[in-house]
């Protein structure tokens, strides 16, 4: 029987305790031993509603238990580096939530430090998307196996209507600059982070950016206050393979829904991401139909799964590399300055 994984919680926002905290309580010989969170008060909630032991005052505390192995930074970005690092110097295995850092800089570093604690033995691993991950290895075989042809263009849509109500306020943490940092606009990373999966990283982006609505209520009863990001933005992407990526991430729109839709010379897919629904046409087809995702290419979420696993050695890298989040801040950064710059940006790309 392995030695039981004991995982310290830096960050215990919703997509914690919705997701990975449940999580991580189906593994087995998985013990979740101390959290801390920016207040006090809602880490002894989430204590008592997961039963953890410790309730500590800040990160420090958790990296330094002696009853924690490893570490999921699930706070925002702000204190992503500053948190990994210390975690590592102590020799803490690392889960970081999906937006790496704030700037593509922070995302070098802790790469690079990501990278010489491997050599002592000490993991790290990104969260990877969780949307669209279960058709995704039906994807890689549709392409692999020549259904589209040649790709030519993948379109990503993240669209809803979460600010579509000029009256919606900004409450919820994501629209906080001091959190997330000029470059984090909503989902947009985490779109590019999937459709990249098919086109290769860009090379290099145009873009631009719209704000509908210039002031928002703080919270449903606050003060009006300057909306930080933009309602919407739109990436257009070369590709290192080829394709030309389309990224849109509008939160402003009714009766919308986010997919993907990649087009080849012989084909075209859309993917849905409500229901996980793809569909699928070929030359000679009439009509788009629904494609089944097969068993033997389902491929469910289980980050926590994997993140145990790659602790106690099981696997020697994750699906998900800090790398990747330096890709992604390279290209969030460069869509930033082609939207507010009005020109194409070139990314240097990672070595």
């Amino acid at each position: 029987m392995p030695a039981p994984v004991r995982i310290g919680i830096i960050g215990a926002g919703a997509f914690t305790t919705n997701r990975l905290l449940p999580g991580f309580r189906k593994q087995a010989d998985v013990r979740v031993t101390a959290v801390a969170n920016r207040r006090r008060e809602t880490a002894q909630e989430v204590a008592a509603q997961f039963g953890i032991a410790e309730v500590l005052g800040d990160y420090r505390e958790v990296i330094a238990s002696p009853n924690v192995d490893a570490v999921l930074i699930g706070t925002p970005p702000y204190l992503h580096r500053e948190a990994t690092l210390a975690a590592l110097e102590a020799g803490k295995h690392v889960l970081c939530e999906t937006r790496i850092a704030m700037s593509a800089a922070e995302a070098r570093e802790m790469d690079e430090h990501a990278r010489g604690a491997a050599r002592r033995g000490v993991r790290t691993m990104l969260v990877p998307p969780a949307p669209f991950s279960r058709g995704s290895r039906f994807v890689d075989h549709l392409l692999n196996s020549g259904f589209l042809g040649n790709l030519r263009h993948v379109q990503g849509f993240n669209v809803n209507a979460s600010f579509a109500d000029a009256r919606a306020p900004l409450s919820g943490g994501r629209n906080d600059l001091d959190l997330y940092g000029q470059f984090n606009a909503a989902q947009l990373g985490l779109t590019y982070d999937v459709i990249s999966r098919w086109t290769g990283h860009a090379t290099s982006v145009i873009a631009q950016r719209t704000t509908f609505v210039a002031e928002r209520p703080l919270t449903p009863e606050g003060p009006m206050v300057k909306n930080p990001y933009p309602d919407e933005v739109t990436v257009i992407a070369e590709t290192e393979g080829g394709a030309v990526q389309s990224n849109i991430m509008n939160w402003s729109i009714h009766f919308a829904q986010s997919r993907v839709e990649l087009y080849g010379s012989e084909g075209t897919l859309v993917y849905l991401l409500r229901g996980d629904v793809i569909m699928g046409a070929r030359l000679g087809d009439s009509e788009l139909k629904e494609m089944p995702i097969p068993a033997e290419h389902d491929n469910p979420w289980l980050v926590e799964e994997e993140f145990v696993r790659l602790v106690r050695g099981e696997i020697s890298e994750p699906s998900f590399l800090f790398l990747d989040g330096v890709r992604n801040m390279d290209y969030l950064e460069a869509a930033y300055h082609a939207s507010i710059e009005g020109r194409r940006v070139a990314l240097a790309g990672v070595p």
